[in-house]
């Protein structure tokens, strides 16, 4: 009868490790997403189109540079597993950091730290290069 029970649970697993392709996400925590984000700059997809780079100062500043060249300054935060972008009263934003067989990607969350309905943006290149943006460009809304 153990054996039975064993030999099912195995199928079962075996089974929903087929489904997910063997890959699991895992949420990275606060202490993993500040060294995993801090002297960094991610190269970002959204929808599989570029999204930008976004250079992360050990400070807390960061600068973003859209694909079309526009830059915007800030800061980022991060709290427990959630990293958050301020950019100034219009824009801003939090996410989850989550690693899927070394693909990483920002999973959007809700102003009540709930999963948000958008889409993901993807970490597509990390480097240690800076943007390039001028110091005291100003950054309007962009819907």
């Amino acid at each position: 009868m153990i054996r039975w029970s064993l030999f099912c649970l195995a199928l079962i697993v075996g089974a929903a490790t087929a489904a997910t392709g063997g890959d699991v996400e895992r949420i990275l925590g606060e202490e993993e997403i500040k060294s995993f984000t801090a002297g960094k700059t991610f190269h970002y997809t959204l929808l599989g189109r570029p999204r930008g780079a976004e250079q992360h100062f050990n400070d807390g500043r960061v600068t973003w540079k859209l694909p079309e060249g526009t830059c915007m300054h800030g800061v980022w935060v991060v709290k427990n597993e959630t990293l958050c972008y301020y950019y100034g009263a219009f824009r801003y934003g939090c996410w989850n950091v989550i690693e899927n067989a070394e693909v990483y990607r920002h999973s959007p969350l809700e102003p009540d730290g709930k999963p948000g309905n958008g889409p993901s943006v993807y970490i597509n290149r990390i480097s240690e290069e800076p943007v390039g943006c001028a110091p005291q460009q100003l950054a309007y809304y962009l819907p």
